[in-house]
């Protein structure tokens, strides 16, 4: 039973028409005297009712139905009903109410949508699409009506009937610009991608400024690969609007995304020649520089970024991503540097607290992690980015205690799914329900190397070796740089199952590949056994 209000119920009207609504009672009721006046009274008060004091949808139709009792005339009342019986699914009903409303159809827009929602909702849309036309006759130029329309015709594939709607409408009216994309729309779902592009363009020649049309259009461009005509509208768009940058950043995207770092550098330069002190394009030319390779320049880009611009982090971000296994020192004087600004918010501690584990600085990270839970104590982006540090200590009872509580509030979370059954997997405790977390995790995101590692090191806890390696294999493929605890998990298992020449060279890669110390003084251990 529903309980929620609909989004477009008037119960949510304004403190001021409540007002105006009451102030009219009063005055109506000290007025007038005769019994007509009163049931008009008494309509206008149980209306009021549903507005304010009605809790959800059911009882609003409670309300409605008295003052319809009191005004059987009111088409008002009988509209709001009707809507509320769309919500509640009673169909029933709404089928009595909208034949007392069908006579108005022709003249009112609102009951004819209304109409029509009774007919779609019901999988009727013969009857959805007879009462649109019938409206669009007298009114053709009803743009809602007639995207309705037209979205039933696309429905139920009746191209050529939906163009032929649109060419009878488009001679009455010629400079009606809609038509055209109405006609882009049909060929666009017919799969006549040609034919849907020469309308979408048509009809941005003549709107121009119409942003909504401009993105369909580029999405549309975008699906059938015509990334000629995108760069083409974008740097028209550009040349009649050379501060828009939203227009900027679209272009620039698409650069970007097509890897052309060359015009990208060349469009944000031309840019910044006339706004000097833009940090954000600022940011945009040293990434397209990083790309390109020219690291020591995009690096001094990301530099100059003012401290107080929001692009200050996701700069300092980059250079410290570049630094960190190349020259850890220049890595970790940027985190001391930011360690040092007053008034830390969220997104600085993030990346303290993820920079202090990738750096090796562990029990420094697990000191500012009591300061960051302190100002967000209940954030599970902090509590996670601490417990990774108290994971990097091998310290798994207080991950544990840190993250599990987190399953209640985020049960299909699959980083918190992971971090618990990995866990318990380290602490060799209650393993079927890691397996249960865990291979939960890995359908909520499948194909995460983390995740699959979890699975296949529980597997290998167990036992059960030949799971175990086709988890971590797969784990270990899907990489995009080498881990050294999912190497060296691989590497036990080879061990397990007999075949040491495999163990020690997954062992010498992890020992590669390793960061942490307490990691690189287990990977010495195992390779001790090695030839």
């Amino acid at each position: 039973m529903p309980t929620s209000i609909p989004s477009h119920s008037p119960i949510k009207n304004s403190l001021w028409k409540i007002l105006l609504s009451l102030l009219f009672i009063i005055y109506a009721l000290n007025s007038v005297s005769n019994a007509k006046s009163r049931d008009r009274e008494e309509a206008y008060y149980y209306f009021l009712l549903s507005q304010i004091v009605a809790k959800n949808a059911t009882e609003m139709e409670f309300y409605l139905k008295k003052a319809l009792e009191k005004e059987k005339k009111s088409i008002f009342l009988k509209k709001t009903l009707l809507n509320i019986y769309l919500h509640l699914q009673n169909y029933t009903q709404a089928e009595k109410l909208a034949k007392d409303l069908k006579p108005l159809a022709l003249e009112d827009r609102e009951v004819t949508l209304l109409i029509a929602r009774l007919y779609l909702a019901q999988n009727k849309l013969d009857k959805a699409s007879q009462i649109l036309e019938r409206f669009l006759e007298k009114n053709p130029k009803e743009e809602t009506i007639l995207s309705l329309l037209i979205s039933i015709y696309l429905q139920q594939k009746k191209w050529d009937l939906a163009l032929e709607r649109l060419n009878s409408l488009s001679q009455l009216y010629p400079e009606e610009v809609a038509f055209e994309v109405f006609r882009a729309r049909i060929y666009r779902e017919k799969g006549d991608f040609s034919k849907a592009k020469e309308f979408y363009l048509r009809s941005l020649e003549t709107s121009p400024n119409n942003r909504a049309l401009l993105v369909e259009v580029l999405r549309f461009l975008e699906n059938i690969k015509d990334y000629d005509s995108i760069e083409k509208i974008l740097l028209r768009h550009l040349s009649a609007n050379p501060e828009d940058e939203e227009i900027l950043r679209l272009l620039f995207g698409f650069y970007f995304d097509q890897g052309n770092w060359e015009k990208s550098e060349q469009l944000l330069r031309g840019y910044l020649e006339k706004h000097r002190d833009h940090p954000e394009i600022l940011f945009y030319l040293a990434l397209t520089l990083e790309h390109k390779g020219n690291y020591q320049e995009a690096i001094r880009i990301y530099d100059t970024i003012p401290e107080d611009s929001p692009w200050y982090l996701e700069a300092q971000k980059r250079v410290f991503n570049h630094y960190k296994k190349k020259n850890p020192d220049k890595a970790r004087d940027i985190v001391y540097r930011i360690k040092g600004k007053r008034n830390l918010g969220k997104g600085y501690y993030l990346f303290l607290l993820h920079s202090y584990e990738d750096l090796d600085l562990c029990e420094e990270g697990i000191t500012l992690g009591d300061e960051a839970l302190k100002a967000f104590a209940n954030d599970p982006d902090i509590i996670l980015a601490v417990a990774l540090n108290y994971a990097c200590i091998e310290d798994y009872e207080k991950v544990l205690g840190l993250v599990e509580p987190l399953l209640e509030k985020l049960p299909d979370d699959a980083y918190v799914l992971n971090f618990v059954g990995y866990s318990l997997v380290e602490l060799n405790r209650d393993l079927p329900r890691a397996e249960k977390l865990l291979i939960r995790a890995d359908q909520l995101k499948p194909n995460d190397p983390y995740i699959l590692d979890s699975i296949g090191w529980l597997y290998f806890r167990m036992g059960n070796l030949e799971q175990a390696r086709f988890y971590l294999e797969k784990a270990v493929s899907l990489l995009n740089e080498e881990e050294a605890v999912i190497l060296w998990h691989l590497g036990d298992v080879y061990k397990a199952l007999g075949d040491t020449k495999k163990a020690c060279e997954f062992y010498q890669r992890a020992l590669k590949a390793v960061i942490h110390h307490r990691e690189r003084a287990r990977i010495l251990e195992k390779l001790k056994l090695c030839p």
